[in-house]
């Protein structure tokens, strides 16, 4: 998880006003717009946080699904990782039942942080989804945690451990894996590192969900766009190289620590036409409150303009708005 989130987004705003003017990639030396393929349809759900819920051809994956939004910060709004999980599994089946497309036939997990990772077991053992076959894409620490945490075992042999460099085919669809990294506090450690070699006794405080291996996921739908999607607002960048996504979801939380960010990510990326941030609202604020939607940083994508407009050719990179739980029309998107 990120820094601080009061600060999620303070974080964002120095990065903007420092870190991405100074020292970043230099822009892409002939950058070209290119075209993203469209005969197949392709929907981003924003679930707040990191979390996305992708749709196409009447399917989903989703990605880092966190609905709970807890509370994660002690009286003077620091992280606080003894604080105790306080899952709402109201809010995950309303989520569920009324907010996604459908049950998924795969989710993906970035690492195994509360934010990214706490509601997959409700989500895995949903009564309404038992007849789906439905596999999980994570580390071995993710799977250990996944296992402590109740997951039923049906849904734990569908988990599949991943590493960094798979690259896994599906039916009218593949996934390749990246080995990424986590993003760092401003005083350069990283909240809850660790790993599992085994599942351990059941969490209680947001502190036991450990990182893990951070891992960043590109899903190619044939015959429509590539999706990157990232968890974190930091990752590595020669595991990156060759990369061309179509469509790239970027971390947008507190990046002062992170040298160039995001100029480098679209760099190596070769600045994909459309750019979504993610992971830049305030992670409390309930989805179903009408207020949610103020939660978002502007700061945040706009910082990701001014980098894509440093990066690409003119008009050859677009940044999208996310609204919680609106369909972002990506096929749509990329026809205008």
């Amino acid at each position: 998880m990120g820094q601080l989130r009061r600060s999620v987004l303070r974080g964002a705003l120095s990065a903007g006003a420092a870190g991405l003017l100074i020292g970043g990639a230099a822009p892409l030396p002939g950058a070209r717009a290119r075209a993203v393929p469209t005969r197949t349809a392709l929907g981003l759900r924003w679930l707040g946080v990191s979390g996305w819920e992708l749709s196409f051809a009447g399917r989903s994956i989703l990605f880092d699904p966190y609905l709970s939004r807890m509370p994660y910060a002690d009286g003077g709004g620091a992280l606080d990782g003894a604080l105790p999980l306080r899952l709402d599994p109201a809010a995950v089946e309303r989520v569920a039942e009324d907010g996604l497309a459908g049950a998924p036939e795969l989710i993906l997990v970035s690492h195994g942080h509360f934010d990214h990772i706490a509601d997959v077991p409700q989500l895995l053992a949903r009564p309404g989804w038992r007849d789906r076959r439905i596999r999980t894409l994570c580390d071995t620490t993710s799977r250990h945690l996944l296992s402590a945490m109740g997951t039923p075992a049906k849904r734990m042999n569908d988990v599949i451990p991943v590493y960094g460099g798979d690259h896994l085919q599906f039916d009218g669809y593949s996934v390749e894996v990246f080995r990424s990294l986590h993003s760092r506090q401003e005083d350069y450690t990283s909240f809850a590192p660790g790993r599992r070699d085994s599942a351990p006794t059941r969490p209680r405080t947001l502190g036991d969900l450990v990182e893990g291996r951070t891992l960043a996921f590109q899903v190619a739908v044939e015959g429509g766009p590539t999706v990157l999607l990232t968890g974190t607002s930091n990752f590595a960048e020669r595991e990156l190289t060759g990369a061309r996504p179509d469509v790239a979801v970027i971390g947008m939380s507190g990046h002062a620590a992170i040298h160039g960010y995001p100029d480098r990510l679209l760099s190596v990326l070769g600045a994909p036409p459309l750019l979504v941030p993610g992971h830049h609202d305030d992670m409390v604020t309930p989805l179903g409150d009408s207020g949610v939607f103020r939660t978002a940083s502007p700061e945040a994508v706009s910082a990701l303009g001014r980098a894509a407009a440093r990066q690409a050719a003119p008009g050859g990179c677009r940044v999208l708005t996310p609204r919680h739980l609106e369909v972002l029309d990506i096929t749509g998107e990329a026809d205008t």
